[in-house]
């Protein structure tokens, strides 16, 4: 009999390090979700997803996030033992589908995750370059960063009945990781946190609203605007990367100094752009994937990526714009990739 989830939270607690952290949980559809988030950030939290939780424990181990003789030991010893009650997974009462929350929930979050770019932005610069650049600005930005939060916030209070419990529960760490931020704004203006900790810590955020989108796309598309909220879905993704280039690339321009690791991380930044932008062309729909082509093919993306390559080459002297005209640049093709997101939105339904 499959591990019940009061069982396999029992064993993740127990298998995990001792500085790690997770969750088990149960997914609108009633699939078994297992969520790690290792003490060390590099490595990323990550979720699985199966029709059982035991299934979803071996597909941790199988990444490598658990380790296979703890797990194993602990299934068997929980099968011995044991009282198999209620599973939740049978449990679970069916929703009714509800095609508007999936444009609901991406637009929510598309809205609130453009905010955060700008102000992960324009804080990693004014970081790295000891308050100088965005000093004016960057109140307004947290105004308007402000402003999208008490929509979200808003649309999550009208919605939390209709949804799911995993996705309340990454409404919640959304909330939680904003609030954080919020409190971390004076040591960004007083200059006691890095450049490297504003955007890790920008970023950090950005995941949890990514995965609200992951889990849109999973309880809310329905089977035939899956392709469509998928491109969407990876748009994002491609926004999200773009958007961690300008703020860690900005912060470097603002220091005057652009190290190897900057540019290892902008070769990975840049071609992790192209494979979710590959993606967006393979399921969009035709007139959203022409908008793509025509902003891929403009002449303000032909000069971000030649800046790009005289990044990649060491040739950063030769860039003509300072930090706050690299923001600018490639704002502008974020914007772009916004207004392309918004129209394929619009073909999964009314927002």
């Amino acid at each position: 009999m499959p591990l019940t989830r009061q069982d396999a939270l029992r064993l993740l607690r127990f298998c995990l390090g001792p500085d790690d952290s997770g969750s088990i949980e149960v997914a609108d559809d009633g699939s078994a979700l297992v969520t790690i988030a290792p003490a060390e950030p590099s490595i990323g939290v990550r979720t699985f997803e199966a029709n059982t939780f035991d299934a979803a424990l071996r597909m941790a181990v199988d990444a490598g996030m658990l380790k296979a003789a703890c797990v194993e030991k602990q299934i068997l010893f929980l099968e011995k033992g044991a009282s198999r009650s209620v599973d939740p997974l049978v449990t679970v009462a069916p929703r009714k589908f509800r095609p508007d929350l999936f444009p609901k929930l991406m637009a929510a979050t598309a809205g609130l995750l453009h905010e955060t770019q700008n102000e992960r932005g324009m804080s990693a610069i004014a970081a790295g370059s000891g308050g100088r650049v965005f000093r004016r600005e960057l109140p307004r930005q947290r105004e308007r960063m402000d402003a999208r939060r008490e929509r979200f916030l808003s649309l999550w209070r009208e919605v939390a009945d209709a949804v799911g419990t995993s996705l309340v529960s990454r409404f919640d760490r959304v909330d939680a990781c904003l609030r954080n931020l919020v409190a971390g704004r004076a040591a960004i203006d007083s200059g006691k946190t890095s450049p490297a900790e504003v955007v890790e810590a920008y970023t950090r955020v950005n995941a949890e609203l990514l995965g609200i989108g992951d889990a849109a796309l999973v309880a809310y598309a329905s089977a035939e605007n899956r392709p469509v909220a998928l491109a969407c879905v990876v748009l994002l993704y491609a926004k999200e990367k773009t958007g961690i280039e300008r703020a860690r690339i900005g912060a470097g321009l603002a220091a005057h100094a652009i190290s190897d690791d900057d540019r290892r991380a902008l070769a990975a930044l840049t071609s992790a752009r192209t494979s979710y932008l590959h993606v967006f062309a393979a399921t969009a729909p035709r007139p959203a994937e022409q908008l793509l082509e025509r902003a891929l093919a403009s002449a303000s993306y032909a000069e971000l990526t030649r800046m790009e390559e005289l990044l990649l080459a060491g040739r950063e002297t030769e860039i003509d714009v300072d930090a706050r005209g690299w923001f600018n640049v490639v704002s502008r093709e974020m914007d772009h990739l916004g207004e392309i997101g918004t129209a394929a939105l619009g073909f999964v339904g009314d927002v």
